[in-house]
C-alpha cells in the first residue's frame, strides 16, 4: 500500500469517528494564551498596596543588624574521625562489590545450564498436579474453569510476548525417544481442543489473527471469476499549487479548474485507444459485477463507444472537436469532447478479397455474452471498411451448416445485420462438417490474378475435435490450402489461456492460429484479412489544449483517475491501429459573453515508421450546439456512457448533482435514429437501460 493510500485511508477512519454536536462550542470557548495572561496581569494590577509599605520595608532594612556565628576551631579527636570513617564506607562497598559479582556468575552459569539440558532426560513432569492412571491429565489452567468458561479465558488471556515464547522454547526440549513411565507420560491437551469448531468464527479470528484471515470474509467461496487488470493505464494530476489534489485523491474525479491561473491554462494527457475494463465489465458471464465495475476506466469505456466520428484519411491520425450541452450538469456547463482518430490502413490499389467468415452459433446465452456477441460487434463493423470491390460470405457452423449470406458488399450492410441478428443461442454445431462447407464455399469464389479468397473460422470449441475427425479433415484443409485459400483459425478464449489452447492437429501449421476473445483484438485481426497488411497506423498520441482564459471561466476534465497513486502519466508506447480511437471529454463553463475561441489543441503522434507528426485546430463558440438533439453523433454517445459509468460507480459529481437511471434513460430515448443504424451502435446499446414496451 502506498503512503498516498494509508493516509487517505487514514483520513477515513477520522471522519467517520462519531464527534459530540456540542465539541466546537466548547472548544471555542477555551480562552488562548494570550487572553490568559492578559487576565493574570489585570488580576495582579487589582491587588491593593498599603501607602506606607514601601517605607516600612526601609525602617526594617535600616534597623535590622546582620547575625554572624562564631567559626569552630576543630579539635584532634575530630581530625583523626573522618579518616576512620572513609576507611569503614570503602571496606564495606568493597564486600557489596564481590558479593554482586559472584551472584552474577552463578546466575549465569545457571542459565547456561538450563538453555543445554540432556537430550535423554526425560520430559519434567507436573509438579503441581497429581496424575493418577484412572484421570486424564489436564493443564491447571484449563482444569479449573468450565467448558464455557475456558474459551472466555482463553480469549481474555494476554499473548505472550516473543521474549517469553524464546525463553520457553529454549527451556523445554522433547526427547528423542517417548518414555512411557507413569510418572513422564503426561499427556498435554491441545489447544485446539478448546477452540471453536469453525476456524472461520470471529472469536478465532480476532483473538489469534492466523496469517491471512479476516473476520469479515465468509467461510463459503464463490464461483471464481477472473478479474484482468488494465494494461495501458494513464494519470493525469497537474502539478500546480493551485489543483485541488486532495480532492482528486479523496473523489477520484478530476475537480474544477480555472484557466485565469496561468499555471492551468494548459492541459497536456496522452490519449489511449485501450478498451480492457470495458471489455471486462460487459462480455463476461457476471456483467456489471462491483469488482469489476471498480476497475472501470473512464478513458477506455470512451474508446470503446468512440467509433461514431468522422472517418480519418487513410494512413492518418486526426483531430476530431464536438460541443454542446452537458444535459447532466448543471445550466451553463457545455461539454467539449476532443476526439483522436486513426484512419484506416488499406494499401492504394489493392486486389480484391472474397472473404469467409464461418461461426458456430453460442451454445446458451452466458456463451454468448462472453464470446458471440464481441465477434457479432466485430462482424458489424467489419462489412463498413470494405472497398467496393470486395465481399462476404457468412456460413453458420450449426448442426446442419449452411450459407447464411452470400457474397456481401459494402452497400448490403443492412441485410448483414440482419444475417447476424438471426443466429441465436441454443443452437447445436457441427464443426468439422461446417468448415468442410466453409473451405468448399471459399474454393468457388474467383480466385485468378491478386484476387484473394481469405477464410476465417471463429469458434470456441475446437477443443471437441477428436483424433478420428482430426484425421479425416486434414486433407481436406491442406487440398484448400494448395488452391490458395488462406485460413485464419480463432479459438473464442480468453487469451490468458493462449499457452494451454494449442491448434488441433489437423489445423497444425496450416493457416494462423489465434487464441482470443477480445472484442478490440478482433476488429484488429478482420482488418489484416481485410487489407493483408499490418494495421499499425500510429503510436503515442498526445493532445495539449490551451485555453483561453478570457472565453473559459472554468473546466474539468473527465475520467483520466491516478492508477495506484501515480500521478505521472504511462510510458507505456499507446498503439494507434486501423479505425482506433480515443476520446477526451472536459466540462466547461463559459462566461455569458467572452472571444469566439475557446481553445486550441495540437496534437502530436509518430506514425509507422517513426516519424513525428503534428496538427492543430481551434475550437469556437461556433461549435457549440444548441440542444441535445443537435448535438453530433459521437457527443451524445459520449454523454451517455460517461453517464452511465458514473452512476454505476456513484461518483461525486453524479451524487451530488442528483442524476438518476431514469434521467439517462429519458435522453438515451432521444438520440438520434442515425445513432441507432450505426454499425457500432451495439457497443453503446449495452451501456443503456433496457427501453420500455
Amino acid at each position: 500500500m502506498n503512503p498516498s493510500d494509508r493516509e487517505f485511508e487514514l483520513d477515513q477512519q477520522l471522519r467517520n469517528v462519531p464527534v459530540p454536536r456540542d465539541l466546537v462550542a466548547r472548544l471555542k470557548s477555551i480562552p488562548d494564551s494570550t487572553e490568559i495572561e492578559a487576565a493574570i496581569d489585570a488580576e495582579l494590577n487589582a491587588v491593593a498596596v498599603p501607602q506606607d509599605f514601601t517605607h516600612k520595608l526601609h525602617q526594617i532594612a535600616a534597623t535590622s543588624e546582620p547575625v554572624s556565628l562564631s567559626e569552630p576551631q576543630p579539635t584532634d579527636a575530630s581530625r583523626h574521625r573522618p579518616a576512620r570513617w572513609v576507611s569503614t564506607i570503602w571496606s564495606v562497598a568493597a564486600v557489596l562489590l564481590v558479593a554482586i559479582g559472584v551472584s552474577w556468575f552463578v546466575y549465569t552459569l545457571s542459565n547456561n545450564n538450563l538453555a543445554k539440558q540432556d537430550l535423554d532426560s526425560p520430559f519434567p513432569t507436573n509438579t503441581h498436579t497429581a496424575i493418577t492412571p484412572d484421570s486424564e491429565p489436564q493443564l491447571a489452567w484449563l482444569d479449573s474453569f468450565g467448558p464455557e468458561s475456558n474459551e472466555q479465558r482463553l480469549l481474555d488471556a494476554p499473548l505472550p510476548s516473543s521474549d517469553e515464547l524464546a525463553l520457553l522454547g529454549s527451556q523445554l526440549e522433547l526427547p528423542d525417544a517417548p518414555d512411557n513411565s507413569p510418572a513422564s507420560n503426561l499427556r498435554i491437551r491441545s489447544l485446539s481442543d478448546q477452540l471453536p469448531s469453525d476456524p472461520l468464527a470471529s472469536t478465532f479470528l480476532m483473538r489469534f489473527q492466523p496469517l491471512g484471515a479476516n473476520p469479515l470474509i465468509s467461510a463459503e467461496t464463490g464461483r471464481p471469476q477472473m478479474i484482468l487488470a488494465t494494461t495501458s493505464p494513464v494519470s493525469y494530476v497537474p502539478s500546480a499549487k493551485e489543483y485541488d489534489r486532495d480532492f482528486l485523491m479523496r473523489e477520484s474525479v478530476q475537480p474544477f479548474a480555472s484557466p485565469q491561473e496561468a499555471s492551468l491554462r494548459s492541459v497536456r494527457l496522452p490519449i489511449s485507444a485501450a478498451e480492457e475494463s470495458y471489455e471486462n465489465v460487459v462480455f463476461t458471464e457476471k456483467p456489471w459485477s462491483a469488482e469489476l465495475l471498480a476497475d472501470a476506466r473512464m478513458e477506455q469505456w470512451l474508446a470503446a463507444t468512440g467509433k461514431f466520428y468522422v472517418p480519418a484519411q487513410p494512413g492518418q491520425v486526426e483531430l476530431r472537436t464536438a460541443a454542446g450541452p452537458a444535459v447532466f450538469a448543471r445550466d451553463r456547463t457545455q461539454l467539449l469532447q476532443i476526439g483522436v482518430v486513426a484512419g484506416s490502413a488499406d494499401p492504394v490499389d489493392r486486389p480484391p478479397a472474397h472473404i469467409t467468415v464461418a461461426v458456430t452459433p453460442p451454445s446458451d446465452a452466458a456463451n454468448a455474452m462472453r464470446t458471440w456477441l464481441p465477434v457479432k460487434i466485430a462482424l458489424r463493423e467489419m462489412i463498413e471498411h470494405l472497398q467496393p470491390h470486395d465481399t462476404i460470405t457468412l456460413v453458420v457452423m450449426s448442426e446442419f451448416p449452411h450459407v447464411m449470406l452470400e457474397d456481401a458488399a459494402v452497400a448490403d450492410s443492412e441485410l448483414w445485420f440482419t444475417a447476424l441478428d438471426r443466429i441465436d443461442a441454443g443452437t447445436q454445431s457441427n464443426l468439422a462438417e461446417g468448415i468442410r462447407l466453409a473451405a468448399a464455399t471459399a474454393i468457388s469464389k474467383p480466385g485468378f490474378g491478386d484476387i484473394r479468397r481469405p477464410l476465417i473460422v471463429l469458434s470456441d470449441r475446437f477443443a471437441a475435435l477428436d483424433e478420428a475427425t482430426n484425421r479425416q479433415l486434414r486433407p481436406l484443409v491442406e487440398d484448400a490450402t494448395s488452391q490458395h485459400v488462406d485460413f485464419s483459425w480463432v479459438q473464442l478464449e480468453d487469451r490468458q489461456f493462449a499457452s494451454i489452447s494449442p491448434a488441433p492437429s489437423s489445423l497444425e501449421g496450416l493457416g494462423t492460429w489465434t487464441v482470443t476473445n477480445s472484442l478490440k483484438d478482433l476488429c484488429h485481426l478482420l482488418d489484416h484479412e481485410i487489407h493483408n497488411a499490418p494495421t499499425l497506423v500510429g503510436t503515442n498520441p498526445r493532445i495539449n489544449i490551451k485555453w483561453n482564459e478570457k472565453s473559459v471561466s472554468q473546466y474539468r476534465l473527465i475520467g483520466y483517475q491516478p492508477v495506484g497513486g501515480d500521478f505521472m502519466p504511462t510510458s507505456q508506447t499507446q498503439e494507434l491501429h486501423a479505425f482506433d480511437s480515443g476520446t477526451v471529454l472536459f466540462e466547461v463553463i463559459l462566461p455569458e459573453e467572452g472571444p469566439n475561441e475557446v481553445a486550441q489543441i495540437e496534437l502530436e503522434w509518430r506514425d509507422a515508421d517513426g516519424k513525428a507528426r503534428k496538427s492543430t485546430q481551434k475550437v469556437s463558440r461556433l461549435q457549440l450546439a444548441s440542444s441535445w438533439p443537435a448535438s453530433p453523433l459521437s457527443l451524445q454517445a459520449a454523454q451517455l456512457t460517461a453517464e452511465c459509468l458514473s452512476l454505476q460507480q456513484n461518483s461525486y459529481f453524479s451524487r451530488r448533482r442528483g442524476n438518476t437511471v431514469d434521467e439517462l434513460e429519458k435522453w438515451a430515448s432521444a438520440i438520434n435514429p442515425a445513432l441507432m443504424r450505426h454499425a457500432s451502435y451495439p457497443r453503446l446499446e449495452l451501456l443503456l437501460p433496457p427501453s420500455q414496451p
